[in-house]
């Protein structure tokens, strides 16, 4: 092990088993005599690339790093040539067995017969369709390209059938907007690898470049050819990464031309109005007419045959699309002041998208040891998004680019019991918001409490401009080595390093122009704001703050650029301790130099600020001479731990991961397996935080916000154990427990105390605003979140056949997840960290219970047509609803129920084929009942009514309770697709 780590030089992201597959097995003879060193050659069908082994003194051989498709596995003779071949048909990341054994009438005579007269005739294939992947410790489910193709979805996004894996969940919002999320961890601790390539998001949030607030879809679907969700215990190959790891692996070109042209198209004219909606029209605000189109095509072929073959591929997208703006809570508001002038300027706007995605690849055989890969990715993207889609009044909107290009080179080397990987690629993502007036956000608010302040306020509309003015990018080069030996009787060891060196420029401002909360009058109907100043009862010296109105104000544009180099070392050892037992033993450790800018220095004002005298604050007077800083330390708060000097912040060392998996095949047989395992896995900090930090801090008197010196990398201890059970000729069953501990999640949380380390009289769900005297709110950003989820995994699927012409699948999650964040979202920001009494909350990103089901035929109906389906039933997201019937000081959280999310899509399709050429069509019905799924809901109790006044079914004054306001994806809807393949 200690050789192949030192001979490994630079590795990135385990690429050769990533998204590679294995397969092993034994020659032996009837009588059961090993048979030894004959070569071994897998042959892939489609494109004549060649591997090679030769079998050990024991018989047994391992052909290792081989790319997904259908092979052709020949045992040659002591002459070289074949002496029998077998077809197998490797999945994205499986680890097959082929075992051969001779012929009894061809048994060889004597000791010492000569091998070549071997006739090997019986072939056992682990992994194949029937029983896909079964000695494998990691909980994953593989998505075919048939599936992919197959069933009906609202976008060309290929992660769109992961939550076929149970524990993973797939969602797409109203807007456009998609996630993948695992558990209790938000979106941003997943990774997807593409061929190999981690595609991870060092700067913003969504886990993938490119999927933060974007509309889009990732990848090119037509180039994709399967993937693989693993949902935890994956091995010491997968880095930067603590959720869901994605490994997807991308077409290529055959010996044969292959093509496809496609089109689809879908619009508010095809899709029913849902709840929303309807009231929204009620109130005279039209939804407008708008249209989805996405098309492209891909082809790929020989450029010399066996040699050298090509692959491209292009997919776009166009959105118009409509949004209605009718605004809420104006029933709250009397028809006075600028009430009236507000509801004359509802209406509906169009929000257009445009998105165009590249992806070309050139795969070469050298010679019979080499391959050489090169593949090439461009994404441009343009966008005009609402600040917030249902409350933005129209010019309360940004333009924002989201372009992306990556390029990776390959060269494969094998050679007896060695295979070398090494890879070089170069990477460049840009994102780019910027508003395009200069006019003052304003978020208008009405409270029906008294009196009325703001912590008790909620929306209504939004005007003005939007503050962005924004540009993030991460760019950079990898350089990377994998080496895999196999020359140890019943090992598959692996190793390698990494080193990625990134550089991350982040500048600009989010606060472009003022942004101001401001409440309105719900008698008078006035704002509490009169277009510079706010006005009330408690009105701040600098005119910024009261009680009923909050004024931030905007920031000149900064920037922070910075490098970061990533090393990672890991092994990996697969050890088949019996034919039964099957151990997977993996370490790794990964290091980052200067995550987030260690080089920056906090002002001096503010240093200054923190250790000057206390002063009265929130009544409370501070012991002669006892500093701001003495005030925080009562409540626990080491200030200075947080104050750098350009030095004082230290790169995090101890990212050691041991990975630890098992299966036993109980019977030998492949039809019960037992597995389970542990792993740890460090995920990476975003490093836009950095440009938080210095943003705020460079205003004179503005907040202070502080980065923790001894910051830590995320991570998560996954541990499972489960069964996996065939059921009958056809059918795989499999159920797993499992627990996930995710620590070390980066938050922001208010600072501020007061002179005893208290935190006054403020609500226990508020944070104490206001810091040192002169400034604004101190903010803190440490490692300190938490989650928690364990669940039952249950899944159950009937491979496809050619035979039958049919596949099905059911895939079962609950889900017990807790967040010790008291926003229960487990967002970047947990304002109240710190106070006491706080524990595990429920986490609102979870359904308890969550069932996906998909079923696909192209054999069954009549005429040659295909039929699909896919159903979703989720439970509900936990709801964090605030009761206040004791007063602001005394509000609390209670968890409220939320209606079950249900939708069925189908879909149905004809082909035409005429010799080589087929032409398609096919009619996706998405939410085919027409269910209303949402995704939000007035969750605010309310105050005690006032005597004689209405009580909501808590108590509470808000009548409002338990309306809805957001969607969970669209009505009932159409969607018409057609292609041409040949």
């Amino acid at each position: 092990m200690a050789l192949t780590v030192g001979m490994a030089g630079l590795s990135e992201n385990a690429h050769a088993q990533v998204s590679r597959a294995t397969v092993r097995g034994l020659v032996s003879a009837p009588s059961g005599v090993a048979i030894g060193g004959l070569a071994v050659t897998a042959t892939n069908v489609a494109t004549g690339a060649r591997y090679r082994t030769i079998t050990r003194e024991d018989g047994r051989y391992a052909l290792v790093g081989l790319a997904p498709g259908q092979y052709d596995v020949s045992v040659a003779g002591a002459d070289g040539k074949p002496i029998k071949t077998e077809r197998i048909t490797l999945a994205v990341g499986e680890s097959a067995a082929l075992d051969l054994a001779p012929a009894a009438s061809a048994t060889p005579s004597g000791e010492g017969a000569d091998a070549a007269a071997v006739q090997l005739n019986r072939v056992t294939v682990e992994g194949a369709s029937a029983r896909q992947g079964v000695k494998d410790s990691q909980l994953g489910t593989s998505v075919s390209q048939r599936m992919i193709e197959a069933l009906p979805q609202s976008t060309r996004n290929f992660l769109s059938a992961a939550d076929l894996a149970p524990g993973v969940a797939f969602s797409s919002d109203a807007s456009g907007l998609s996630r993948v999320q695992s558990g209790a961890q938000d979106f941003d601790h997943l990774n997807v690898f593409i061929d190999g390539v981690g595609q991870k998001n060092n700067i913003l949030r969504g886990g993938v470049s490119g999927q933060s607030d974007t509309r889009g879809n990732p990848f090119p679907q037509s180039a994709i050819a399967e993937y693989k969700v693993l949902t935890q215990n994956y091995k010491a190959e997968f880095d930067q990464v603590s959720s869901a790891a994605i490994t997807a692996v991308t077409k290529s070109g055959t010996n044969e031309f292959h093509g496809e042209v496609y089109g689809d198209r879908t619009g508010t004219n095809w899709r029913s109005l849902n709840s929303l909606e309807k009231e929204r029209e009620s109130q005279g605000v039209s939804r407008p007419a708008s249209e989805k189109y996405e098309y492209g095509g891909s082809v790929g072929g020989p450029i010399v045959q066996d040699r050298l073959h090509f692959f491209v591929a292009y997919d776009a997208k166009r959105i118009e699309d409509s949004r209605q703006i009718a605004g809420q809570n104006f029933e709250k508001l009397p028809n006075a002041g600028i009430v009236p002038e507000l509801l004359a300027r509802r209406g509906n706007q169009v929000d257009p998208f445009h998105e165009d995605l590249f992806f070309g690849k050139l795969d070469a055989q050298l010679n019979e040891e080499q391959k050489l890969t090169l593949s090439a990715r461009l994404r441009r993207e343009t966008d005009r998004i609402a600040e917030d889609r249902n409350l933005s009044l129209p010019g309360n909107d940004k333009q924002r680019r989201n372009d992306e290009t990556r390029v990776d080179l390959t060269h494969e080397w094998s050679r007896g019991d060695w295979l070398s990987e090494a890879r070089l690629g170069y990477e460049d993502y840009e994102w780019n918001p910027q508003s395009t007036s200069m006019s003052p956000l304003v978020r208008y608010k009405v409270s029906t409490a008294e009196p009325q302040v703001l912590t008790n306020a909620q929306d209504v509309i939004l005007d003005g401009g939007s503050p962005d003015a924004q540009r993030r990018q991460q760019r950079g080069a990898y350089l990377s080595e994998e080496l895999t030996f196999t020359g140890f009787d019943g090992h598959v060891i692996k190793g390698g390093v990494k080193l990625k060196d990134m550089r991350y420029d982040l500048s600009g401002t989010a606060n472009r122009v003022d942004a101001v909360e401001v409440l309105i009058d719900n008698v008078t109907g006035l704002p509490y704001w009169d277009g510079s100043n706010c006005l009330g009862t408690t009105v701040a010296s600098d005119g910024t703050s009261s009680d009923q109105c909050r004024i931030r104000r905007a920031t000149d544009g900064s920037g922070a650029s910075f490098k970061n180099k990533q090393w990672g070392l890991y092994l990996q050892d697969d050890w088949s301790v019996t034919r039964k037992l099957e151990l997977n033993l993996g370490l790794r450790w990964d290091y980052e130099d200067n995550m987030l800018n260690n080089q920056y220095a906090t002002p001096a004002d503010r240093v200054a600020a923190l250790f000057a005298a206390d002063g009265t604050r929130y009544g409370l007077t501070p012991p002669a001479g006892q500093t701001y800083a003495q005030s925080l330390a009562k409540g626990g708060i080491d200030v200075s731990q947080y104050i750098s000097d350009g030095r004082s912040r230290k790169a995090f060392k101890n990212a050691f991961a041991p990975r630890v998996g098992f299966s036993y095949d109980v019977r030998g047989d492949r039809e019960t397996v037992v597995f389970g395992g542990y792993g740890r896995s460090y995920d990476r900090t975003m490093a836009n935080h950095a440009l938080d930090e210095l943003q705020k801090n460079q205003a004179t008197g503005g907040e202070i916000w502080l980065i923790r010196n001894d910051l830590k990398m995320p991570y998560a201890d996954q541990f499972s154990i489960g069964l996996r059970q065939a059921l009958g000729k056809s059918w795989n069953g499999e159920i797993a427990l499992s627990r996930v501990e995710a620590k070390n999640q980066f938050v922001w949380f208010s600072g501020n105390r007061d002179a005893n380390g208290g935190f006054a009289q403020q609500s226990a769900l508020d944070p104490l605003w206001g810091g040192p005297n002169g400034f604004g709110q101190l903010v803190l950003g440490d490692s300190v979140g938490r989650t928690r989820t364990d669940s039952v995994f249950a899944k159950l699927d009937k491979p496809y056949t050619a035979s039958s012409g049919w596949t099905a699948t059911i895939a079962y999650t609950y889900s017990d997840a807790k967040t010790t964040n008291l926003q229960w979202s487990n967002d970047t920001f947990d304002w109240t960290y710190g106070r006491a009494g706080r524990g595990w909350n429920p986490s609102t990103l979870v359904d308890r219970h969550r069932v996906v089901g998909a079923f696909m035929t192209d054999k069954l109906l009549p005429w040659g047509m295909t039929f699909s389906a896919k159903a979703t039933y989720a439970s509900g997201f936990p709801r964090r609803m605030t009761n206040c019937l004791g007063g602001t000081p005394q509000c609390f959280l209670v968890e409220g129920d939320s209606p079950s999310f249900r939708q069925v899509d189908i879909s149905l399709g004809k082909a035409f084929k005429f010799g080589v050429h087929q032409l398609g069509i096919r009619l996706d019905v998405l939410n085919v009942f027409g269910a209303d799924n949402y995704a939000g809901f007035d969750d605010w109790i309310g105050n005690t009514p006032a005597a004689g006044q209405p009580a909501n079914r808590l108590g509470g004054d808000n009548l409002n309770l338990d309306k809805p306001n957001t969607a969970r994806g669209d009505n009932r809807a159409l969607r018409v697709v057609m292609n041409y393949k040949f």
